[in-house]
């Protein structure tokens, strides 16, 4: 029959369509999950970005800290300070010790 061979067509073509514009919407959703998943990485980094720099801000504002970093950097030392100045360790590596030989080892390696 015509009509029903009509039927399973255009039911064929509606499948068809719906499928497509189904896949279609589920490539767009992944897209923006990945795009914002990337976004928020971002803007997560920026964000302890800006708590690190506002913390350096807030530790340039103390006076005894700058003071500090000033004496330190140009090695100025405070009327009631004393430096204390210790030599850099030195490591010296210890000796590998040598198999000594028997006498007799030793003459016929100096001879032969």
């Amino acid at each position: 029959n015509m009509a029903d061979l009509i039927k399973k067509v255009v039911l064929l073509f509606l499948i068809a369509g719906l499928i497509y514009s189904l896949s279609k919407n589920i490539v767009e959703y992944q897209k923006k999950t990945a795009f914002f998943s990337s976004y928020q990485e971002e803007y997560d980094k920026q964000k302890k970005k800006k708590r690190e720099l506002q913390s350096e801000i807030a530790k340039s504002k103390d006076y005894y800290l700058v003071e500090k970093n000033i004496r330190e950097k140009l090695n100025l030392l405070r009327p009631d300070e004393v430096s204390v100045i210790l030599p850099r360790p030195t490591i010296f590596p210890s000796p590998t010790p040598l198999a000594v030989k028997p006498a007799h080892e030793q003459w016929i390696e100096l001879f032969w």
